[in-house]
């Protein structure tokens, strides 16, 4: 008859006992771990600024301007009288599409901008996170 061997529970070196039902995990993980926790905790931190923040942009030297949340969210639009010609409406038209598409760069270059902040030192392969 076969015998039954016991096998020895072996204990990693470096490894910490991680909390229960998780595996245990080396110390450079746990670092990473907390790494991803401070970031997480910054994003949103950077998150809630962003809603906050409000941008302005305008076309036209100013006789159309838009303005807006860090979110992207239109608040408002002003168009200046003087430029409502009933015989050239699509002069407005394109003024307004300028003013959203400048609103809408620099909320996207601002969500950059704190993503390349919130990721500095990393060492995160290119395009991991965009």
């Amino acid at each position: 008859m076969p015998r039954k061997t016991r096998r020895k529970k072996s204990v990693r070196r470096g490894a910490s006992p991680g909390l229960p039902g998780m595996p245990s995990m080396p110390g450079n993980q746990q670092a990473l771990m907390k790494q991803m926790e401070q970031m997480q905790q910054m994003q949103s931190q950077m998150a809630e600024e962003a809603s906050a923040k409000e941008y302005e942009a305008s076309a036209g030297g100013g006789m159309v301007k838009v303005g807006g949340t860090g979110q992207g969210l239109l608040t408002h639009v002003e168009i200046n009288p003087e430029i409502l010609d009933p015989e050239d409406a699509e002069m407005v038209q394109d003024m307004i599409l300028a003013a959203v598409n400048d609103f809408l760069t620099q909320v996207q270059n601002s969500q950059e901008s704190q993503m390349d902040e919130l990721t500095r030192g990393l060492n995160l392969p290119p395009g991991l996170l965009g």
